[in-house]
């Protein structure tokens, strides 16, 4: 281990940006995002008038977009929870998933030994918002409320929320947090406590529509504008912000093919002790101590450094020692070292400031751009008279290289002089096309998934802007992320394209749907009269597994057939043979084997097998029962014996077997030769008796439809076919099968372990085809899912037929008479499986390409106000009769009782349960458990409910069942 460490993903909000990369965008083209407030923005705030006229007030400030909003319900919190926390734990929270996302860890995997180190700013929200509120206190109980306050427990939380196993550390080191919680994670990582940590901090100062009284010579700049290092600096600005690094071992993050954005080659940490004129003053010792110790870590000498990210905080003196201690340690290189602050882009971002220097600083390696110093007038003289190695950039610039490794540092010192610097160095830069890569134009899966139907569809929303955004992305890359790298949630879609445009399209149309838990994937093999040529090309020639399975069930055949059966199934049948009986079945089974093979090693898992006529055949072998080789002779023979039947037709009936027996009169030369559907049924007997029938019923009004078939399968007249064949099938070794198999003779389900009787294939041939019997006990496993595999969808459609069939999902795998060149039916069919709830192998189904992991648009939380709006003052006298601390949401009323929680003491605890959890739906029958309640809330819950009863109510028989009516009867008790 070489003591490297990579950054591997990145998440925040800056004040004009509401991610990374429109972060970076901003700081390229020098742009600044520091808000000046209107007057009546800051009147509406509710800063006073006065203050307003006062001289020195400054209207600035870097600000946030809604940090009022939150997704509660994601993390699991009750909206009671999440409007009396800390607004700096909320975001960090959300942060810290999209970090993890970016990273591509955010997986259906549990997360593992994650460390997680951040900090926070002060916390106005807990002053101004929630200790403000006369009875929360109270109601919520002072450790509910602490625990989302203070900071101790910002990063256990993050911890707690996601499933983190690591270190979870809170640091809190004034400006420079969010920098030393960098370091304290790499030193993690070293020592082996994390193999992952998120490092980071937050400051949400509120409210932020608010600006400052200017004090002259004080930190805060007079005109609400921050330009570090410039002749006319005179201080800096306030902003808010929350941001999170991810950090591996660098050989762990090449082993896994992480994008590396930046590597840390070492960092520093120190204070400047008494050595200086004040606490809040910087020092220049301890400043020179930390950069000198912290280029020695990383073994590499200043000099080689192209872009320094100082602390510069555009004050008078805090510039000029920083300056001076740089030029202590950093000499002269090949070129200038280009000197640069993001507080002049977004203002003073307290604990938050260093990681989103750090953050500038890790993209700039990455994009190999060395970003300008926002509005830069006139450089300090010290960085234009050539006394220091250090220049400023007020445009950007491409960072060209010598051949050295681009490197640039970090800087950030905390108020009470906790300095830190860390040194970076090149990771991995633009991505550049893989020559291994996917050809363009072939179809991939895009799958998206979100806790709720709406979060899918934001989802779909934004990943079409982005892509409509992004057109040179491959969109094999996209397909890779989102299936392997991202967690996937109940409610999803899936849409199969060629490129993003036709992406983009399919999006906006999508079907979401719920995925079932544990589905039962029945697979559905159909029979002859469903093929077309070149039904197996796009598998043939995309897959190399299919394409082995075709290739040896090929030689096997040719010699049996007299024609290579790969002529048929990959090319345009040339010699119009395919579909002749004894040439459709064997090279019908072989292509639906394949793919029933495929589809296995894609980790579909199905519970039961059906085939319908010579369909059982090939889910028999997939079963296990058969030989693969076994089963295609077999079926070979069979196609030959009912070739050389009598001749004979076949005819499509849309009425029940029992509505058809008195049209049957007479014609006693005809069978039923399946039943499909309730209303479909199959007639096969010699062709002078089904015209008679046809003229019956067309006299009689009933549909029917002639099938192309020149024999009578599944009659009388296969009797002698099927005696003949049973004596080769019984010589056939009969092995246990390892997956249940549905039988199409009586319905019965025939389970794992057991093979079928002597004689069952010869039956199977003269008996009618129970295809609808079969369906109805598929139909009647836990949560089924239908998938047709082969040519057509006849199968499914019938299923959909029956009415326990209509509401449960049947997807075809290759539902057209014409083959898609690359196999995107199939490819569509899979995704629409996913979308129910069956397990893909994401890995297997890609196989071995060049398609890489990209950035992408992270998961969309719900915009959901928590607040707690600032309580008006309470009065001195209150009215008689009044009682402020009876409102237990510190202002909101307790609703009597809320809609379906009924009248008396159920009621009453209904109400008390909505105001304590904040949840609206809380019904007589609602499990505390089930909308976010835990163990604290349960104890302060039944300790308000004892005290406002007088009773005493047994914690463990509640907890078995805790309900506002077993309460109830507990109280009543």
């Amino acid at each position: 281990m070489n003591g490297d460490i990579a950054i591997v993903g990145m998440a925040g909000r800056f004040p004009g940006a509401a991610d990374v990369w429109q972060y970076w965008s901003n700081l390229a083209a020098g742009r600044i995002t520091i808000s000046s407030l209107t007057r009546s923005e800051l009147l509406a705030a509710g800063v006073p008038a006065d203050r307003l006229d006062d001289p020195a007030y400054v209207p600035a400030r870097g600000m946030l977009t809604d940090p009022e909003l939150f997704d509660a319900a994601f993390f699991g919190i009750t909206p009671r929870e999440a409007e009396t926390t800390d607004p700096q734990h909320r975001l960090l929270m959300q942060t810290a998933w999209a970090a993890l996302e970016s990273a591509g860890l955010a997986t259906d995997a549990p997360f593992g030994r994650v460390g997680v180190f951040a900090g926070a700013g002060f916390n106005y929200y807990a002053l101004h918002h929630v200790f403000a509120r006369p009875g929360l206190v109270d109601e919520q109980g002072l450790l509910s409320v602490v625990l989302g306050n203070e900071k101790d427990h910002l990063a256990a939380k993050i911890a707690y929320r996601l499933g983190l196993g690591g270190p979870a550390v809170t640091v809190q080191t004034a400006c420079s947090t969010s920098l030393v919680a960098v370091h304290l994670a790499a030193q993690s990582l070293r020592a082996g406590d994390s193999d992952v940590a998120l490092a980071g901090g937050a400051c949400v100062a509120v409210p932020q529509h608010s600006g400052y009284l200017y004090e002259t010579k004080g930190i805060l700049s007079a005109d609400g504008a921050c330009r570090p290092f410039d002749a006319t600096a005179d201080g800096t600005v306030p902003g808010n912000g929350v941001a999170l690094v991810v950090l591996k071992r660098a050989e762990d993050a090449r082993r896994d093919g992480d994008t590396v954005y930046a590597v840390i080659k070492g960092s520093a940490v120190n204070n400047d002790g008494s050595l200086k004129v004040g606490y809040t003053a910087p020092g220049i010792a301890g400043q020179i101590d930390v950069l000198t110790r912290a280029y020695a870590a990383a073994g590499v000498a200043p000099a080689t450094v192209g872009y320094l990210e100082a602390h510069g905080t555009a004050t008078e003196v805090g510039d000029a020692i920083e300056l001076s201690a740089l030029a202590e340690v950093f000499t002269r290189g090949a070129r200038p070292c280009s000197l640069g602050s993001v507080k002049a882009n977004v203002g003073h971002l307290d604990a938050a400031a260093g990681v989103a220097g750090l953050i500038k600083a890790a993209l700039a390696l990455h994009f190999r751009q060395i970003p300008p110093l926002a509005g830069l007038k006139q450089a300090r003289p010290e960085l234009l008279d050539g006394s220091t190695p250090f220049t400023v950039d007020a445009v950007a610039r491409p960072w060209q290289t010598d051949g050295t490794p681009r490197r640039a540092g970090v800087s950030a010192f905390g108020l009470g002089g906790t300095n830190v610097h860390v040194v970076l160095e090149e990771g991995d830069g633009p991505a550049v096309p893989d020559p291994t890569a996917p050809p363009e134009g072939r179809t991939e899966l895009v799958v998206l998934s979100g806790r709720t139907p709406e979060a899918v569809r934001a989802a779909a929303e934004q990943l079409g802007e982005h892509l409509r955004q992004r057109p040179d992305l491959p969109l094999a890359d996209v397909a890779r992320t989102l299936q392997s790298y991202r967690r996937h949630f109940p409610h999803r879609l899936a849409v199969a394209a060629r490129d993003l445009a036709e992406t983009v399209a399919r999006l906006r149309r999508a079907p979401a749907r719920a995925a079932a838990r544990q589905p039962s994937v029945v697979l559905l093999f159909p029979g002859q009269g469903t093929e077309f040529p070149g039904m197996s090309r796009g598998l043939y020639d995309r897959y190399p597994s299919f394409r082995a399975d075709l290739d040896q069930g090929a030689r096997l055949l040719t010699p049996i057939l007299g024609l290579d059966p790969r002529e048929a199934l990959v090319d345009e049948d040339p010699h119009d043979v395919l579909h002749r009986t004894d040439v459709t079945q064997p090279v019908l089974a072989l292509h639906e084997l394949a793919l029933g093979r495929l589809l296995l090693s894609w980790g579909v898992r199905p519970a039961a097998l059906v085939g319908h006529s010579v369909g059982e055949f090939a889910a028999a072998a997939l079963a296990g029962e058969l030989a693969g080789d076994d089963m295609l002779r077999l079926v070979a023979t069979r196609g030959r014996l009912m070739q050389d039947a009598p001749a004979g037709g076949m005819l499509a009936v849309l009425i029940s077997p029992p509505a058809l027996t008195p049209h049957l009169a007479g014609l006693d030369e005809l069978d039923v030769a399946a039943r499909n559907a309730p209303d479909l049924t199959v007639v096969a007997g010699p062709v002078a008796q089904l015209d008679a029938l046809r003229e019956r019923l067309t006299g009689a009004g009933v549909h029917w439809r002639a099938l192309p078939a020149r024999h009578a399968f599944h009659s009388r007249m296969m009797a002698d076919a099927a005696r003949r064949f049973g004596i080769e099938a019984d010589r056939v070794e009969r092995r246990p099968r390892t997956v249940a198999v549905i039988s199409t003779v009586d319905g019965a389900l025939l389970g794992k372990g057991l093979s079928r009787p002597a004689g069952y294939w010869a039956s199977q041939l003269r008996s009618p085809v129970g295809y609808h019997d079969a369906v109805l006990t598929a139909l009647g496993l836990p949560d089924p899912v239908l998938v047709e595999v082969g040519p057509g969808s006849a199968l499914t459609g019938a299923a959909r037929q029956t009415p326990q069939g209509r509401p449960v999902p049947g997807y075809a795998l290759q539902p057209r008479a014409t083959a898609r060149p690359d196999a995107g039916d199939v490819l569509a069919g899979i995704g629409a499986l996913w979308t129910a709830g069956v397990g893909v192998d994401w890995a297997a189904l890609r196989g071995d390409t060049g398609s890489r992991r990209v950035a992408l648009p992270g998961y969309p939380f719900a915009p959901t106000r928590h607040w707690l709006d600032v309580a008006p003052p309470v009065p001195d006298d209150p009215a008689p009769g009044s009682d402020v601390s009876a409102s237990p949401a510190g202002g909101k009323d307790v609703p009597a009782s809320p809609a379906g929680g009924g009248n008396g003491l159920v009621g009453e605890l209904v109400a008390l349960w909505t105001a304590l959890l904040g949840a609206p739906e809380i019904g007589p029958d609602t499990n505390f458990f089930a909308v976010g309640g835990d163990s604290l809330l349960l104890i302060r819950m039944i300790s308000q409910v004892q005290r406002r009863y007088g009773v005493r109510v047994p914690i463990d028989t509640l907890t078995a069942d805790a309900t506002p009516r077993v309460l109830a009867g507990l109280v009543s008790a």
